[in-house]
């Protein structure tokens, strides 16, 4: 394993260095989905600080797409799945709905984890709490998709 000399993401941060790592966050996350592979557990644990900037580690739960497995099947290349189906995999803080439900992730799940990572480093909190496991899941499987999940003052 690749030792990184750097610390683990946390927030707050400042807008300008927020977003700067937001956008080293996304291109990372792009450049695996693109290889169709689906990290399946970001979370700022995941995500080291260094000094040429962000870097996404810790890929032990990622999973090829489907679409990339279909075309390493015709080549030479196999893959083999390391984890079992129907498991509930990754941390809950930062799961998406259908990886909570057991159902295969995507790019999307990964995109809604990114979400979450990026809420706690613009506020320095999660965004999905509970006081235990069945009150994290029903919060993050109850949530309006449609709101933004940072507040904004009335008008």
């Amino acid at each position: 394993m690749e030792y990184i000399e750097g610390k683990q993401l946390s927030g707050p941060l400042p807008l300008d260095q927020a977003l700067q790592y937001a956008i080293q966050i996304a291109e990372a996350l792009e450049a695996a989905h693109q290889k169709g592979i689906i990290h399946r557990d970001l979370k700022p644990a995941n995500i080291m600080v260094t000094k040429a900037g962000v870097k996404v580690v810790d890929f032990g739960l990622a999973k090829m797409s489907v679409s990339a497995e279909a075309g390493a099947a015709n080549g030479a290349t196999q893959t083999m799945d390391l984890t079992k189906e129907n498991t509930i995999l990754g941390t809950m803080q930062y799961m998406a709905p259908e990886q909570l439900e057991a159902k295969d992730a995507d790019a999307r799940s990964d995109i809604f984890a990114f979400g979450a990572v990026l809420y706690e480093m613009l506020t320095g909190r999660k965004a999905f709490e509970g006081k235990s496991q069945a009150s994290l899941i029903s919060a993050i499987m109850s949530a309006n998709r449609l709101r933004s999940p940072i507040s904004r003052p009335p008008r």
